[in-house]
């Protein structure tokens, strides 16, 4: 059955996922087949409730339509791409629409300067030339662990940090912990305080890890929360326009217990036969004389009085 969506809602989106071969980059060896490997990845993200999978092998994208075929049977929507690092060694993650072909995939890399073979190899060209070259391509790039090694924070890029075409970025955990961790620097710079660093449109700040073992995609700083509609490459970047409410990270998410206003249907009058389901976000509607909203509302608010645990808020 195709599902049916009527209202945005946030969904678990995994951003940085890595194939079978990746663990070899860090020196280990890998105990499963490729499909043994994309089989588990589908378990853990059905058990987990990932439901967008963004692909991010360095510098490669020969394991994108397996894993690409495997998950879209199972309703999870896969972003395919891969990781590049600049001529100043920046990482970026660069994502692309969930049915851009592998053909135009490898076609972006050799604009690039990206060898398949030797995929870790930094491009000759700069961040922001990599920036609007994804752009153009329709894609989308967030920077890779920005305050770790090969991180723009890490590298002190001030002009790559406040470049508009990069809108978000990675970051290890939560802000909270990496103040308790006496990084002040960088809180400084996350929170857009630090002047040598300011945005006039803040950088959105995610979570992502390299997987390079199916588990790592339980961990609570693996994933991030992105609210759409529909999960979709072109709602996801709609996402990012408004990030402050579209944007969330797992440990943003408490569980809150209040009434809320799920649904209306109008019997009657201007608007009946209408039927409106409401975000969970949504907790009043307001309305004009005549379309009935005073008494729904008065009248809902009654309904729905009985507290249920709702995970939606920010802390």
């Amino acid at each position: 059955m195709i599902p049916t969506f009527t209202k945005a809602k946030f969904w678990k989106c995994e951003l940085q996922v890595n194939p079978s071969n990746y663990i070899s980059y860090r020196g280990k060896q890998q105990g499963l087949t490729e499909d043994e490997y994309n089989q588990k990845l589908l378990e853990v993200c059905l058990e987990e409730n990932i439901k967008v999978v963004g692909l991010a092998d360095h510098g490669n994208v020969g394991s994108v339509n397996k894993i690409r075929a495997l998950m879209s049977k199972h309703g999870i929507v896969v972003f395919p791409g891969f990781e590049i690092a600049s001529s100043e060694k920046v990482h970026l993650v660069c994502l692309f629409h969930e049915d851009e072909t592998v053909k135009n995939l490898e076609h972006y890399l050799y604009e690039l300067n990206i060898d398949p073979n030797q995929g870790t190899l930094p491009s000759p060209h700069s961040a922001d030339y990599i920036l609007n070259k994804v752009r153009d391509k329709g894609g989308f790039i967030y920077a890779a662990h920005c305050t770790d090694d090969n991180g723009v924070l890490k590298q002190k890029l001030n002009n790559i940090w406040k470049n508009e075409l990069l809108v978000a970025a990675q970051i290890p955990t939560t802000l909270q912990a990496i103040k308790e961790q006496g990084d002040q620097a960088n809180f400084q710079i996350l929170t857009n305080k630090d002047m040598a660093y300011h945005r006039n449109v803040p950088m959105a700040l995610i979570n992502a890890k390299d997987i390079e073992e199916p588990e790592t995609l339980r961990k609570d700083n693996a994933s991030c929360l992105i609210k759409m509609t529909i999960p979709s490459f072109s709602a996801f970047k709609q996402a990012f326009n408004d990030p402050e409410s579209r944007v969330r990270l797992n440990s943003d998410i408490s569980e809150q217990y209040y009434s809320r206003l799920e649904s209306v249907v109008f019997i009657g009058g201007y608007l009946g036969g209408v039927e409106i389901d409401f975000s969970e976000h949504l907790n009043t509607v307001i309305g004009g004389r005549g379309t009935g909203l005073n008494v729904f509302v008065t009248r809902s608010i009654l309904l729905q009085s009985a507290s249920k645990p709702v995970n939606n808020t920010r802390k």
